[in-house]
């Protein structure tokens, strides 16, 4: 039974995450809180703000949609990249404004039981907030979801930081893999909780599978280099392939993308859709003989494109780093990451093999259902609360 019978009365949950529409972690927040608040004693409230994609994506702003909160501490574009003196005083900055905004988020979940955060960047959601946050003194309980380790974590010269983890009642992270760095950052193990990041239902449209695509942002950390490179490779051997490509992504990175696809003689081979809706990314699924999550490192990088896809019982060619391997199982190709001959051999193996692009998608959807649902995810984590 979902906790019904052991929780005796209404348990408020702080949730602080950044909240933009169709994207991960905005989806991920959005879906958790509901499969969640199907325990009728749990009430989660959402605590926002901005933090790095406010620059990343200014030109589009439209993208903001949702429960996007601009709130009193402001995000410093100017400041993300100093040089020179003015490092130090960014420095400073910085990190005035980030105990300004972990003291807004104490603020607004005051009226809590419990405080999840979700730290998921560099800038409003990683580890400098969350540090004050941990340090406060209070008998409330925190809990800290870690979906990517901060780049400042792994920084041997602010090891010390990661000491305020242990302050937190329980760390969540989404695979036993994260589990391992997470205990060499310093974190006891009985702490840590591992629930795997979820995928939400899909409807099936019954569609013909035609396409190649790639979803996201076409940058480097995401493989798309290497996708251009595979395509080189093919059209040199007499096989011209055209990659779709859909997701959120700044003009920036498609003029770079673009440059490099014109550099190698595949920029004809692109084609450009941009971004969906959740009923159109579905569909767009649904439509792919296979789609990529070719990362290039990370520890959490590709679990949700990866979960969705299995949804969506589209084949996937991936990397084998981070959580990949450990959520994809049978449901697709792993493949070392910025190797462009293999991951070609890859790509032509599955379209000459309809039969096992087949068994790929039935074993990925399996998989999907059995462990990723999000009344699964919110069980496991609705426990922890209780615990």
């Amino acid at each position: 039974m979902f906790l019904e019978t052991r929780l005796n009365s209404l348990t408020k949950i702080g949730m602080i995450t950044c909240w933009y529409e169709n994207i991960s972690m905005e989806n991920y927040s959005k879906n958790l809180k509901e499969a969640l608040e199907k325990n009728k004693r749990l009430q989660v409230k959402i605590v926002s703000s901005h933090c790095l994609c406010r620059q990343w994506y200014a030109q589009g702003r439209n993208i903001f949609e949702g429960e996007c909160k601009v709130v009193s501490v402001p995000y410093l574009a100017t400041l993300t990249n100093p040089q020179g003196l003015t490092r130090i005083f960014a420095f400073l900055t910085e990190s005035f404004l980030h105990v300004l905004r972990a003291l807004q988020y104490w603020k607004e979940t005051k009226d809590c039981d419990i405080v999840h955060y979700q730290q998921s960047a560099s800038y409003s959601f990683g580890i400098l907030p969350l540090f004050f946050l941990l340090l406060l003194s209070s008998p409330k309980k925190r809990i800290v979801t870690i979906h990517n380790i901060d780049p400042l974590s792994l920084n041997p010269k602010l090891k010390f930081l990661n000491k305020a983890y242990r302050r937190a009642t329980k760390i969540i992270v989404h695979s036993r893999g994260l589990r391992k760095i997470a205990k060499s950052l310093g974190i006891p193990e009985h702490k840590i909780a591992v629930i795997p990041h979820g995928s939400q239902s899909v409807q099936q449209y019954d569609l013909e599978r035609k396409e190649i695509t790639f979803f996201g942002a076409p940058i480097e950390r995401k493989g798309f280099p290497t996708v251009l490179e595979a395509l080189k490779i093919l059209k040199d051997k007499g096989q011209k392939l055209s990659v779709n490509i859909y997701g959120i992504y700044s003009e920036k990175d498609k003029d770079i993308a673009i440059s490099k696809a014109k550099s190698i003689g595949v920029n004809d081979q692109l084609i450009w859709g941009g971004r969906l809706t959740e009923t159109e990314f579905d569909r767009k699924m649904q439509e792919s003989l296979f789609t990529f999550a070719t990362y290039t490192r990370g520890f959490m990088s590709g679990s949700n494109i990866v979960t969705r896809a299995m949804a969506n019982a589209t084949p996937i060619i991936a990397s084998n780093v981070g959580t990949i391997p450990e959520y994809l199982g049978e449901g697709g190709v792993l493949v070392p990451p910025n190797d462009p001959t293999v991951l070609a051999e890859a790509i032509e193996m599955l379209l000459k093999n309809k039969t096992k692009r087949e068994k790929l998608g039935e074993k990925g959807k399996e998989r999907a259902q059995k462990l990723f649902t999000w009344n699964r995810i919110a069980e496991k984590t609705a426990e922890v609360y209780e615990n």
